[in-house]
């Protein structure tokens, strides 16, 4: 298992430096990467005889201080256990980071990652089949909402549950569509009409929409212009055609026209730089993932509407976020704790308190059936709208170690394209075909 993790270190860590990687999403403001934790009373170790264990995360911020207030709870709640959760940063920070640590033999037994990385993890053969759980103790398994439980196996195994899981949505100005003579209600549901919108919302300095240049928005459109990620076979993309060159001129059209700001920066800081633009009134449409909705509903002095992704031919989204996972290399006692941990980060109650105070989406079945959820949906009819958008979000990306360095491939052309004017939308989707043909 050692040279696995070699192996693993050296491919996972080419990728994840990378720009562009992960998923796109962090909360609005996002802190400064961390290895570790801020050592408050709640979160050092115990003693005695509790099994104390570690969790990464990902999350800042306000996400984070849900996290750790959730955390502080499973403490409370029992005195066998003892986690000490550790922020790492984001997703492509806490990807790079658990490969050194599992080439080093230092890994947490739980931890939070990006669902893409999953692949990566599995194949090495560094992650505990929960399954062994489920079946001594009857665990129901079949709770978790079926679109969002698919990307927790591999090969079969069960080597994650479902967390932070998210899809993209597009975020609008209710104010201004007002101002512009738009139903407040009505956001863009065609590309025809995005373009129609963005015209109207675009003066005075104000661009109608905003998006990064980033794989997962791209491939949001990719997938509503009848493409996918990855061919059938797993061994090449596929968008070839228009369903890859259609998005490229979508925004190419959009910048030349002025109704398109793009955002500076790359990876997380395009992401948040387009947030700011949203919230400082610059873009009045975004992109963005539906886990920033409490964030930018507490930020913007506006009223914020949510609508899916504008469609070409179909609706269907990648999904995104992440998953929690066990590593290998415990003891019983460590991987038992890990369990009650992972069960109680996951279970209804905190399923709610997690969506309700993040805007991730609610993932187990029981949760849209209690009062709770109801209550939530009446204070915040945005969340319905999100989670209405989870029976078009799909996971058919298979769980392949060359997807983080496939990511990589599709984030540098799509702002190839973009940026270099005599570079054209077929030449960008047929450098995608060729350098992702050699990862295989």
């Amino acid at each position: 298992m050692r040279k696995k993790a070699e192996i693993l270190l050296v491919a996972g860590m080419a990728a994840g430096l990378l720009a562009g990687c992960g998923s796109g999403e962090q909360a609005v403001t996002t802190q400064a990467s961390g290895t570790v934790s801020q050592q408050t009373e709640a979160n050092v170790p115990a003693g005695g005889d509790k099994v104390n264990i570690e969790f990464w995360h990902c999350m800042g911020s306000s996400n984070g201080e849900l996290i750790q207030e959730i955390v502080n709870s499973f403490n409370e709640s029992q005195d066998k256990v003892f986690v000490k959760s550790v922020h790492q940063g984001s997703y492509t920070d806490a990807g790079t980071k658990m490969q050194a640590a599992l080439a080093a033999g230092e890994a947490p037994v739980v931890a939070q990652m990006e669902i893409g990385m999953l692949g990566i993890f599995a194949d090495a053969e560094q992650l505990v089949d929960l399954k062994k759980f489920v079946d001594a103790e009857g665990y129901d398994i079949k709770d978790f909402m079926p679109g969002l439980l698919d990307a927790s196996y591999y090969n079969d195994a069960l080597v994650a549950l479902p967390h932070s899981r998210s899809v993209p949505v597009l975020y609008y100005n209710k104010d201004r569509f007002k101002a512009a003579g738009l139903a407040e209600n009505q956001p863009p549901v065609t590309w025809e009409e995005l373009k129609e919108y963005s015209k109207k919302l675009t003066a005075d300095g104000t661009y109608g929409y905003s998006c990064p240049l980033d794989q997962w928005y791209y491939m949001s459109l990719v997938m509503n212009a009848g493409g996918t990620i990855f061919n059938e076979q797993a061994n090449g993309i596929g968008f070839e055609g228009e369903s890859g060159t259609k998005p490229l001129y979508l925004w190419k059209e959009m910048i030349a026209d002025g109704t398109m700001h793009v955002p500076s920066g790359q990876d997380y800081n395009s992401s948040e730089a387009c947030r700011n633009a949203f919230a400082g009134g610059t873009a009045a449409m975004i992109m963005q993932s539906s886990a920033q909705l409490k964030g930018l509903e507490k930020t913007c002095e506006f009223t914020v509407g949510v609508g899916p992704i504008p469609k070409d031919s179909t609706l269907s989204y990648p999904a995104g976020g992440s998953n929690l996972l066990m590593f290998r290399g415990h003891t019983e006692k460590e991987e038992a704790a890990g369990w009650e941990f992972l069960k109680f980060m996951t279970d209804t109650e905190n399923a709610l308190k997690w969506a309700n105070g993040t805007g991730y989406l609610p993932t187990r079945k029981s949760c849209m059936e209690s009062d709770t959820y109801k209550k939530m949906i009446e204070e915040d009819p945005n969340l319905q709208i999100i989670v209405d958008q989870v029976e078009y979000s799909t996971y058919k990306t298979p769980f392949i170690p060359q997807y983080q360095e496939a990511k990589e491939i599709f984030a540098n052309e799509i702002q190839k394209c973009i940026l270099e004017d005599n570079y054209t939308p077929e030449q960008a989707v047929e450098a995608m075909r060729e350098r992702v043909k050699k990862l295989f």
